[in-house]
């Protein structure tokens, strides 16, 4: 059975603390607040488990406050595969605007791996994730790094990966990305692109390395550059306005209905869980990210992360307007 593998190489405890409204400088009562398990490609693992596709979660975890994530992965059937390092995982702050439906986030920087044990923890970690994966399966590359981790531990991991004929899709910062689009033909494989990138519009204007114009089709020149470099389906993300999907099946713009915000937190990693679950279902390109968006469109309304049942989520898509451009 095909699985998709997730590989989250800063994870972080997200503490989600809404308030009426949040004013700079302003002592706030918090309505509430919740601790979960976060990091991109853990967040994908769940949403994935709950739409029910069998995945594998990896990447390195802190082994002194691993507990919420321990439970979070066998109450969703999520298989642990994470590599435990000395020390606690980070914990980062959501302050989510109960009026503005809007969260600014504290993000701190995350475990520092020892100097002297580095190379080990990424040959453990190679070795696992070689050890897991199978021709067919997919893999999710997601989220940050940790302090002194670069980008050559990327394009190893999709080097091995692609040599096993595992499908690859990326989601981390637009920096991150810019480095891997621009060394995978050489130190990766020439034919052999990521299957799907989802940048949000800042992080495609820093990829293709200018600003782009309030147009969806710079935009969609933008996407269509770096399938041009080996990128095989673009997603690109628009908050509210919606978003664009690129990829060799053609080129839609899909807007989605106006539902009441109550947190924008985990909404891209829930499109991005979305869209594979419905790729590996054989859904074509344009229907799976439709599918997708509605789920995070599901996911926004709600505080607490993860998924409405399933019929919600198929009422949103029906409500998604999608337009061939």
């Amino acid at each position: 059975m095909t699985q998709v593998l997730t590989i989250t190489l800063n994870p972080a405890i997200d503490q989600t603390i809404p308030v009426p409204k949040l004013i700079p400088g302003e002592v706030h009562r918090a309505t509430g607040h919740s601790s979960t398990p976060g990091g991109k490609g853990i967040g994908v693992s769940i949403i994935l488990a709950s739409l029910g596709v069998r995945t594998t979660a990896t990447g390195w975890l802190g082994a002194d406050n691993d507990s919420l994530f321990v439970q979070a992965f066998e109450r969703n059937g999520i298989k642990d595969a994470m590599v435990r390092l000395p020390g606690n995982t980070r914990t980062n702050v959501k302050i989510v605007d109960n009026e503005a439906g809007e969260s600014t986030d504290v993000n701190l920087p995350g475990i520092r791996l020892d100097a002297g044990e580095q190379a080990k923890d990424e040959l453990i970690l190679a070795d696992r994730i070689e050890a897991l994966a199978r021709p067919g399966d997919w893999c999710e590359f997601g989220g940050s790094l940790p302090p002194g981790i670069t980008v050559d531990i990327w394009l190893r991991l999709a080097k091995l990966l692609v040599k096993k004929g595992v499908n690859i899709v990326i989601d981390v910062a637009g920096s991150q990305l810019g480095e891997i689009l621009k060394r995978w033909p050489k130190e990766v494989s020439s034919t052999v692109g990521p299957v799907m990138i989802k940048p949000n519009r800042p992080e495609l204007e820093e990829l293709v390395g200018r600003p782009l114009k309030h147009d969806n089709n710079e935009v969609i020149k933008a996407a269509e550059e770096l399938r041009a470099g080996g990128v095989q389906r673009v997603v690109v993300s628009m908050g509210a306005e919606g978003a664009l999907i690129i990829g060799p099946e053609g080129r839609w713009l899909a807007t989605p209905p106006k539902v009441q915000v109550a947190t924008t937190v985990g909404a891209g990693d829930t499109l991005v869980a979305g869209t594979i679950a419905r790729l590996l279902q054989g859904s074509p390109f344009p229907d799976a990210a439709v599918f997708g968006m509605a789920c995070a469109a599901a996911r926004i309304q709600q505080i607490e992360f993860g998924l409405p049942p399933v019929q919600q989520v198929e009422a949103l898509v029906k409500q998604i307007n999608v337009t061939p451009r």
